[in-house]
């Protein structure tokens, strides 16, 4: 799933937090928020400082971070950065980002795009027009955000904006099945999960979708394979063995 800077900044900000805040962005880029009680004093990334380095990292949500305590390297703090008004950005971001969740799931994703739906629709910019194009039912998200020239959160959007229309649909290549498969296989491997653990079997599932970032409505026997996998050091290793071969019994029973 996507993640949203929101929830992990802003109890450090409401906490008057003194440290450095680092995100790592998943394509290649990295970002260090300074804050001193509470306040951002400056934002650096790879290519830039300041108001563009904190215009660069709103745009991510392909993005790890973590915030180290303390009193920081030395730096300049850059009046032109305002706290609130980041804060409030994000805000209006973290709702984007979760219609995007709920309607994209990952970056292996594959979109095709309707060429009469798109012809026939009247509210597309030009900008948006160019990115629905790429969405020719071989390329991934990922695919498209690496050759689309644009910002990650702007080119998902507008994608978003062609699946909420129907512009845009699921090809459900080899790597994703129907969401209603999806379900039955996460309704089957929790339900296993319990039998093994009792009602911890939840939580544990719960945890390795949040790790592996892997979305309940995109499953396969690979990414339920991955989560075992997140899953298998809390077992004992009977119930390992156990989740092992129920995985590939499933399978075998459930090809489709």
């Amino acid at each position: 799933m996507y993640q949203s800077l929101l929830p992990i900044l802003e109890p450090i900000i409401d906490n008057g937090k003194t440290g450095v805040f680092k995100i790592v962005h998943k394509y290649g880029d990295h970002a260090h928020i300074f804050l001193r009680n509470g306040n951002i004093e400056h934002i650096k990334t790879k290519k830039f400082s300041g108001r563009k380095a904190a215009a660069a990292c709103l745009q991510w949500v392909n993005i790890t971070a973590e915030f180290k305590e303390g009193n920081p390297e030395e730096y300049l703090p850059d009046p032109e950065i305002n706290t609130q008004s980041f804060i409030s950005d994000l805000k209006k971001r973290h709702k984007t980002i979760k219609i995007i969740n709920e309607n994209i799931f990952d970056d292996n994703v594959v979109l095709q795009f309707d060429s009469t739906k798109l012809k026939n629709s009247s509210k597309i910019s030009a900008d948006a027009f160019k990115t629905i194009l790429l969405l020719n039912g071989k390329r991934s998200i990922k695919q498209i955000l690496s050759i689309a020239g644009k910002p990650e959160l702007t080119v998902l959007s507008q994608i978003c904006r062609a699946v909420l229309s129907g512009i845009a649909t699921n090809t459900v290549p080899g790597n994703t099945v129907p969401t209603e498969t999806s379900k039955k296989i996460l309704k089957a491997f929790s339900e296993k999960l319990t039998s093994l653990v009792g009602p911890a079997g939840s939580a544990l599932l719960n945890d390795a979708l949040e790790k592996t970032n892997i979305h309940s409505a995109s499953l396969n026997q690979e990414k339920i394979s991955l989560l075992t996998e997140m899953i298998n050091p809390f077992l004992e290793d009977e119930d390992q063995d156990e989740l092992d071969t129920w995985l590939i019994l499933y399978f075998v029973d459930n090809p489709g």
